[in-house]
C-alpha cells in the first residue's frame, strides 16, 4: 500500500482553520448565546411580557455577542421566532456547547495523558447517558465544575484562531 502525503498551501490551510472556527462559534460561543437569552426570555415570559420585549432582548443578545465586529440591523430583532429549538426544545442550544466544548476539554486532556486517557475515554463513552455527565466524568478524575476543566478546550480554541492569523 502507498501512502501520500501531500503539503497544504497557506491558503488551504486557511480555509481549514476559517471553516473549523466557524464551526467552532457555531457550536459553542452561538449556542451560550442563544441560552442565554432562552434563560432572560423565560423569565420575561414568566412576569408577561409582549413579542417587542423578547425581541428587544433578542437584539441586545445579538450586539453583545458580535459586539463592534458585525452591524446587526434591527431587521434580527424577530429573529429568534424562526429558531424552532426555543419552541420544541427549550434550553436545547445549551447541549451544543456543552458537548463540544466537553469533548475538546476531553481532548485537552488526551493530549497530556496520552495512551493513558484511552480507557478512561472509551469507559466514558461506552457509560452513554446512564449517568450525570458529572458524576460519570469525576469518576475518571474529571471536574467539570472547575473552570481549569472548561479553559482547556477553550484553550484550543485559542490556538486555532492563533494558527489562522499567523497564516494572515
Amino acid at each position: 500500500m502507498t501512502i501520500y502525503q501531500t503539503k497544504l498551501t497557506d491558503d488551504e490551510k486557511k480555509i481549514m482553520l476559517s471553516e473549523k472556527i466557524d464551526d467552532l462559534y457555531a457550536t459553542i460561543m452561538r449556542q451560550a448565546f442563544f441560552t442565554i437569552f432562552e434563560v432572560a426570555a423565560h423569565e420575561q415570559i414568566g412576569k408577561g411580557t409582549t413579542v417587542e420585549e423578547i425581541s428587544k432582548t433578542y437584539i441586545q443578545n445579538l450586539k453583545e455577542q458580535f459586539g463592534n465586529s458585525v452591524a446587526v440591523s434591527e431587521d434580527f430583532a424577530i429573529e429568534w421566532s424562526c429558531i424552532p429549538h426555543f419552541y420544541h426544545t427549550p434550553f436545547y442550544c445549551y447541549a451544543y456547547s456543552f458537548g463540544n466544548l466537553l469533548a475538546l476539554s476531553l481532548f485537552q486532556r488526551y493530549k497530556k495523558e496520552g495512551n493513558d486517557f484511552v480507557p478512561s475515554y472509551i469507559n466514558i463513552l461506552a457509560a452513554g447517558g446512564s449517568k450525570k455527565p458529572e458524576k460519570l466524568l469525576a469518576e475518571h478524575g474529571l471536574d467539570i465544575g472547575s473552570q481549569k476543566f472548561w479553559q482547556e478546550g477553550l484553550d484550543y480554541v485559542e490556538s486555532q484562531v492563533k494558527a489562522l492569523s499567523a497564516l494572515n
